[in-house]
């Protein structure tokens, strides 16, 4: 049986560090943002939040602070979620996604692996 991608963009591997928040919660679950594109992400962590659970995801590249706004689309015990973007918190940070993705998508890969 044959593969078909049904990802509408190309996902990027990385390792940065990144809080997750339920956008009803207070609390923050810390986790590692493993790959990502324009049109989600996938985040490490070992307990999840529930499909379906409305988030707002922070983290940090090259000094400049991203926060995006999500929903989990899969939730898996003990690995982690993955997570379609709703739309950015502000303007700036849908240009700051897109710079990340350049960067991965131009083989910096070892800068984005470093940062905190």
């Amino acid at each position: 049986m044959d593969f078909i991608e049904r990802r509408k963009h190309v996902r990027y591997r990385c390792e940065v560090s990144v809080e997750v928040r339920a956008a009803d919660e207070q609390s923050v679950c810390q986790g590692v943002l493993a790959d990502i594109c324009l049109g989600g992400c996938y985040v490490s962590l070992v307990s999840p939040l529930p499909a379906g659970t409305s988030v707002q995801l922070s983290f940090q590249v090259q000094e400049a602070a991203t926060v995006l706004a999500g929903k989990t689309v899969t939730s898996l015990p003990g690995s982690g979620m993955g997570i379609e973007f709703t739309g950015p918190a502000d303007g700036d940070d849908n240009s700051r996604l897109r710079a990340l993705i350049h960067l991965l998508e131009t083989g910096v890969a070892d800068e984005v692996r470093m940062l905190k």
